[in-house]
């Protein structure tokens, strides 16, 4: 007798509509009830259009070829899990209840069950603009749970989550499948969940191929296929040196005893940060912890939010911020978000540049040679964070990482003394990290102190000359 699989795929194939080539060629996978597959591959490779096309979700937007086998109840949580949030709602609770809801359902559904299945009870009663990238994507997982699908397909589940929370959600992953559920997750990164599959494979150019198990991922192994890890220590990498800090009244960034407050709950509070001319400083801290909050309020974002008390001092080269206009303040500490979709909006990367910032004053017989300046200015950054190739590519053609690249190439065009990076690495391959640590690299040789929040603490060990720990 056949063994049954809930998810078969059989030569299997996939190519868009608007793409000569096939996005996937020649896919056999078997995923069986109570296992974990995991697929790794480089930027490019398919693992998206992998876990879409297991889940059902390409639709008419090309052809496809083979066999492709999935039961009725799937489940899939896209490499962007924020999106996934309805907007339909306000608190958790009801995010939670709404799949439920919205099949026609009216069973009822244990809300603190649910989160607590991934770590979240704290989470009941929230509203969700006041949970950090990595609540809302287990939120996002929570209420897709309560379907109870046969088949989880999860697309980058690590993208926004600390260490503990991946390791929470790979022993929820382990109970589903002991209750029968089969999952394939697929990404760019091996970590926790990965890890913990019962099988490994790779994607290269839309082609399969088989791995080790998941304990014998090498770095080496890894790295062949061009996969970023973010488990154990790397034995390749030494942290970096002292550079320029400690430095006595070298200080490029001030933070002084900096409180943010919201209604009546404290975020953090006396938090102080010292980054020297030149210096890499990383902030780690658990999901919720306030990173991206103390980002925002460095770069004075928060001083517009009506229900936001931002208290201390933040000083640039020895300049007070308070207060400052962004407009102003820009030019002192750029800011690159961890969506960079809300950072950009031209219609190409290369107009995405030019309208970083207006022109300086200038004659009108000066024109030509200031636009000339501009043009060079932006082929430099284009240059300097790998994306000449793509000044003509709309930046939603970009894949994720080269989407945070622009917004970083938009960032060095301001020519701030401080340069804030809010989770640079999410859903980077192994390119993406070697690009964006040359780019540290060159504006920390340059004398920009660099301040950037991270999950990958194995990569904050290698690049930052110090780490601090918010939470």
């Amino acid at each position: 007798m056949a063994e049954a699989y809930v998810l078969s795929l059989a030569g299997a194939g996939f190519a868009f509509h608007d793409s000569e080539a096939a996005a996937l060629s020649g896919i056999d996978l078997r995923v069986r009830a109570g296992e974990t597959v995991a697929v790794l591959g480089p930027q490019g490779s398919g693992t998206s259009t992998l876990c879409r096309l297991a889940a059902g979700l390409l639709g008419e937007r090309g052809v496809g070829s083979g066999a492709v086998h999935a039961p009725a109840s799937v489940a899939m949580l896209g490499e962007d899990p924020e999106a996934q949030l309805t907007g339909m709602t306000s608190f958790v609770d009801d995010e939670v209840r709404l799949p439920t809801r919205l099949s026609g359902s009216t069973r009822p559904v244990d809300v603190g069950a649910a989160l607590h299945e991934f770590g979240m009870r704290r989470l009941l009663g929230r509203r969700l603009d006041t949970l950090s990238g990595g609540e809302r994507q287990l939120v996002a997982l929570a209420s897709l749970m309560t379907l109870g699908p046969a088949l989880l397909v999860l697309d980058q589940p690590g993208l926004s989550l600390d260490p503990g929370a991946r390791g929470l959600l790979a022993a929820a992953l382990r109970r589903f499948c002991a209750r029968g559920g089969a999952v394939l997750l697929a990404g760019h990164q091996h970590d926790e969940l990965t890890a913990g599959a019962d099988r490994v494979a790779f994607l290269h150019g839309g082609r399969l191929t088989a791995g080790p198990r998941s304990g014998a991922l090498s770095d080496a192994v890894l790295a062949e296929r061009g996969v970023w890890s973010v488990v154990g220590e790397d034995p390749h990498r030494a942290a970096p040196g002292p550079g320029a800090s400690g430095r006595a009244g070298d200080a490029r960034l001030d933070v002084r005893a900096l409180t943010v407050s919201r209604g009546r709950s404290t975020i953090f509070a006396d938090f102080d940060c010292r980054a020297t001319r030149g210096e890499v400083v990383a902030v780690e801290g658990p999901n919720g912890a306030g990173k991206s909050t103390l980002l925002r309020a460095v770069a004075g974002l928060l001083d517009a939010d009506a229900d936001v008390r931002v208290d201390g001092a933040v000083l640039v080269d020895g300049e007070h911020l308070t207060g400052m206009p962004v407009h102003r303040r820009a030019h002192r500490v750029a800011w690159v978000g961890q969506d960079p979709g809300a950072q950009l909006s031209a219609s190409t990367v290369r107009a995405e540049l030019e309208r970083a910032l207006p022109l300086p004053p200038h004659r009108r017989r000066e024109r030509a040679g200031v636009r000339a300046a501009r043009a060079a200015e932006v082929d430099r950054v284009l240059a300097q964070t790998g994306l000449a190739e793509h000044a003509d590519e709309h930046p939603y053609d970009l894949d994720p990482a080269q989407r945070k690249d622009l917004v970083i190439a938009s960032a060095l065009l301001l020519g701030a003394g401080v340069l804030l990076l809010d989770e640079p690495t999410l859903g980077r391959d192994l390119a993406g990290m070697r690009r964006l640590e040359r780019v540290i690299a060159e504006v920390s040789a340059a004398g920009v102190a660099v301040v950037l929040s991270t999950h990958d603490l194995r990569w904050a060990g290698c690049i930052a000359h110090r780490t601090l720990r918010l939470g």
